[in-house]
Parts: structure tokens; sequence; C-alpha cells
């Protein structure tokens, strides 16, 4: 059976991805996007080619290298692929890569629907009760302290829905940081596209009550990690997740999830063979 075990540490130099904004300014970004956002749309639907190389560069009136590294760049984020003597095929949504914060911030230009929020939800209730039971395990000093200056950013009056979203992002990253694990540091624009969307409908400040209730969880999530309780950890930001979940209205879940992965995230054991 795997453990996990103390041995592996959180990263305090960390830096987590964000999701991309800001004006697209050379060609070879134009012509990724656009081609991004046709494939995102349908109008290049999964299994078909996308057109000679020849109309692409007369179409978008760019060289034919900047149009070959913006192919590249849509076939390493698993849009497409191109193969000699056939041309380039748009892949299905299953070999898309959702956590690419470049692809996940085209999919929000489109338009973020209660079908999409759902879907990363029911993600955040997989994978981010794991991380916080990894940090109580592995978080150092730095870790809490940074958690602890999130928490009391949160904390303070006067929030609109926008200036809470932020420290409460910044708490979440700094769990995943905690983790000391690679797979779920990359989950971070996912937790920033939920928060951010999801805040859109309905956000914790919009009532004194929700308001404290948040805080209220947030820090229990805190305080198990702190005292190095993987089991509480995992409760409590189960309880975070599902209060997300209420505040945005989408009625998934009606009890905390906690997951059963392929280890014991509550031993501190040394590992064993298999």
């Amino acid at each position: 059976m795997m453990v996990m075990h103390k041995d592996i540490h959180a990263d305090d130099s960390a830096v987590l991805p964000r999701l991309l904004t800001g004006p697209i300014k050379s060609a070879h970004a134009l012509i990724t996007r656009d081609i991004a956002m046709r494939i995102l749309r349908g109008e290049y639907p999964p299994g078909s080619l996308l057109p000679p190389e020849g109309d692409l560069i007369d179409q978008y009136t760019v060289s034919r290298t900047a149009l070959r590294e913006a192919i590249k760049t849509l076939a390493a984020k698993g849009l497409l692929v191109s193969k000699t003597k056939i041309g380039t095929r748009i892949l299905n949504e299953s070999y898309w890569n959702l956590y690419d914060p470049q692809v996940l911030s085209w999919r929000i230009e489109l338009g973020v629907d209660n079908g999409f929020l759902r879907k990363i939800f029911e993600v955040r209730q997989a994978l981010e009760p794991a991380a916080a039971a990894q940090a109580a395990v592995r978080r150092t000093a730095l870790n809490i302290e940074r958690m602890q200056y999130a928490l009391n950013l949160m904390d303070k009056p006067h929030h609109t829905r926008k200036t809470y979203a932020e420290p409460d992002l910044v708490f979440h990253q700094e769990v995943l940081i905690a983790s000391g694990n690679p797979f779920m540091q990359t989950f971070s624009s996912i937790i920033e596209a939920c928060i951010l969307h999801a805040f859109a409908i309905s956000a914790p400040i919009d009532t004194d009550e929700r308001f404290k209730r948040s805080i209220n969880r947030h820090a229990l999530v805190l305080a198990a990690i702190k005292d190095g309780n993987p089991h509480g950890a995992c409760l409590a930001m189960s309880d975070v997740i599902r209060e997300s979940i209420e505040n945005a209205r989408f009625g998934l879940a009606e009890e905390p999830v906690v997951i059963a992965l392929p280890l014991d995230l509550f031993s501190k054991a040394q590992p064993v063979d298999h």
C-alpha cells in the first residue's frame, strides 16, 4: 500500500499558474488564440482537418513559421495533432489540457454556464480535501504564515466580491503549495476559474452571516493544517467546498466529499513494499 509520508516537503518558492489576461501582442499568439477559439466553438469539430497550410497563411497573412509555431502550441495543449500526408486533425475534448491556464482562459472567454461550473466544483470536491490533508503533514512555518496572512485579508471589512476573491484564491493556492505535490499545484487555475465565476453569481460577502461562516470554515482548515491533523484538514476543506457550492446555488453536494485514494492519507508510517 502506498502511504503519504513526511519526507516529501512543501516548496515554499513555488509559483502557481494564473489565468491569462491582458492584450495579445504577437502574431503567433493571435493566430493561436483564433484557431483555438474556433476549435472550442465547434467551428472546427473533433475529427475534422484544419484548412491547408497555404490557406491559413493567406487567411491570417502571416509567415509559415508563425503559423507552424501556433500549430505546435495547440498540439502541445492537446487540441490537435499534425500528421505527415494527412494534415492537422482536431482532437476530441478528452484530449484537451483543461488544466492549462491558457486553454481554460479560452474556454471561459466563450462564456461560463452552470454545467461548466458544476464540473469544476466536482473536480474541486475530488482534489482539494486531499491537498489539505497532504498540507497538514508537509506544511512549513512559512506556509502557515502565508495562509494566515491570506485569511487575515479575507477577514477585513468592506470587501467587494472582487476584493474578497483574491485573498480567498491565495489561501487555496497556499494549501496547494503546502501539499508539496506538483500534480496538486497544477490545479490552481481551476480553483481561480471557479472562485471568480462562482462569485459573479453569489459570494460569501453578500450577507454578514455568510461572510462570518466563510471565514470560520477557512480558519478551521488552517487550524487543522497547523496542528498537523490531515483528517481534520480534509473534512474542513470539504466543508469549504460545500459552502462554495451552496453559495453558487448549484446544490451539488448535500454532504462533504471525503476522498478515498489508493494511498493512506492519514498514515505517517514509512513506505512499504508492494
